[in-house]
C-alpha cells in the first residue's frame, strides 16, 4: 500500500489488510477504496468519526435557505416531469 490518505485496493488486498487498515482508517488515517475485480460496485472505509462529520454537515447544509429553495426546485421540475410523462401517456 502506497503513501497517502486514499488507497484503492481489491477485495483480496484488502482482506489481507484489514486488520492495520481498520487500525488507520479508525484513528482518521484516510480511507479505503475496495474494489472487486468484474464488478462496478465499490465500497469505502471511512471512520465513524469521519461519517458522524459528514453526517452533521448535511444536517447543517438542510437547515439553510439555499438547500430549501433547491429542494423547491427539484420538486418544480419533478412535478412537471410527472405531469408531461402524464400528458404524453394518455
Amino acid at each position: 500500500m502506497s503513501g497517502g490518505c486514499f488507497h484503492t485496493l481489491s477485495l483480496v488486498q484488502f482482506l489481507k489488510l484489514v486488520d492495520d487498515l481498520h487500525g488507520k482508517v479508525a484513528k482518521g488515517h484516510g480511507r479505503v477504496e475496495i474494489t472487486v475485480d468484474g464488478c462496478d460496485d465499490v465500497c469505502i472505509l471511512i471512520s465513524k468519526a469521519e461519517l458522524e462529520s459528514l453526517e452533521r454537515a448535511l444536517e447543517i447544509l438542510s437547515e439553510t435557505g439555499d438547500f430549501r429553495t433547491m429542494c423547491d426546485s427539484l420538486s418544480q421540475v419533478a412535478s412537471l416531469t410527472c405531469e408531461l410523462a402524464a400528458s404524453q401517456s394518455a
